[in-house]
């Protein structure tokens, strides 16, 4: 059976989605190619994420997304059967577990080998996915008035009214015909709208900025539990070759320096002390100031931030 008849997988993805990168990063440091892997990107800024067609496969309407055909159904004469994977974790280590070998090319793993290192990793990506200190919330919400205005004017004010527009059209589309569609859209409406309208200065966000200064808090913490994370000496989160922990943790601190004013991957020192400025006293450890060095001049990470940090 010829490599071009075989169904490949599909990364549904978005530039700005944090959480999207990381696969993405799992599939240059594996070294897929759009042969094994084809991407599509779903823009989340028009609301195409809230789109029935990619509710069906995925009903958070959100991205990443990867669509896999089932190893069994994947022989000539077959009809290929596929199924969804939505969680990050699910698919980087989906992705993991491929195997991409060729006689020029051979993929590292990117799972831990240890039971030891395993639980380290678990905990470090349990860490970075945590509600409390979410860099999608990071973006959206605001500390002071300024703050506010800015995310207006902003990418924040512009991403949140595509999304509004977009989740009015479809509903209205939708309107009485698909009773769990219409639910989920009201839900979203009101959620982003409300949100809207208080970025629009329209209401007490004081409860918002409450929130924003917390969530800086809990980052903070973070930072310093990375730090106490590290192997003696080792360059990277669990030792000395690079591991799925440091594909997780490393997008969310893309986003985070993103969030407090960083634009590209130049300039780590000057973007992690700008960093600092934001995180409550807490200072950024030489080790994760390390880290953030040798992940920044990897090849997967100049190929997802190469256009800027997000």
């Amino acid at each position: 059976m010829s490599t071009d008849n075989v169904p490949k997988a599909v990364l549904y993805w978005f530039g700005g989605s944090v959480w999207a990168s990381v696969p993405r990063l799992t599939a240059a440091e594996k070294g897929f190619t759009e042969n094994e892997l084809e991407t599509r990107i779903v823009d989340l800024a028009k609301g195409e994420n809230f789109a029935p067609a990619f509710l069906r496969i995925n009903p958070k309407g959100t991205v990443p997304a990867l669509v896999v055909p089932y190893a069994h159904t994947v022989e000539e004469g077959i009809t290929t059967k596929f199924k969804a994977l939505n969680s990050t974790i699910e698919i980087c280590d989906f992705l993991d577990r491929s195997t991409v070998r060729s006689v020029h090319h051979s993929a590292p793993v990117l799972s831990p080998a240890t039971v030891q290192r395993s639980a380290v990793s678990k905990e470090i990506i349990e860490n970075v996915h945590r509600d409390d200190v979410n860099p999608n919330t990071l973006l959206l919400l605001w500390r002071s008035e300024d703050e506010r205005q800015a995310k207006l004017g902003g990418m924040v004010g512009g991403f949140l009214k595509g999304r509004q527009e977009a989740l009015e059209r479809y509903a209205k589309e939708v309107g009485s015909s698909d009773a769990k569609l219409k639910e989920f859209y009201e839900g979203k409406i009101k959620e982003n709208g409300g949100l809207l309208a208080l970025l629009e200065g329209k209401g007490d966000s004081s409860d918002i900025q409450k929130k924003a200064q917390e969530l800086w808090t809990n980052v903070g913490r973070v930072f310093d539990f990375l730090e106490n994370r590290f192997e003696p000496a080792a360059p990277y989160l669990i030792g000395d070759q690079i591991s799925l922990a440091d594909l997780h943790a490393g997008a969310w601190l893309a986003r985070v320096l993103a969030c407090a004013g960083a634009t590209s991957l130049n300039d780590v020192d000057s973007n992690l002390s700008t960093l600092e400025s934001n995180l409550n006293g807490v200072k950024v450890g030489p080790k994760t100031a390390a880290w953030a060095k040798a992940l920044f001049e990897r090849d997967s990470f100049k190929q997802v931030y190469g256009e800027g940090l997000h």
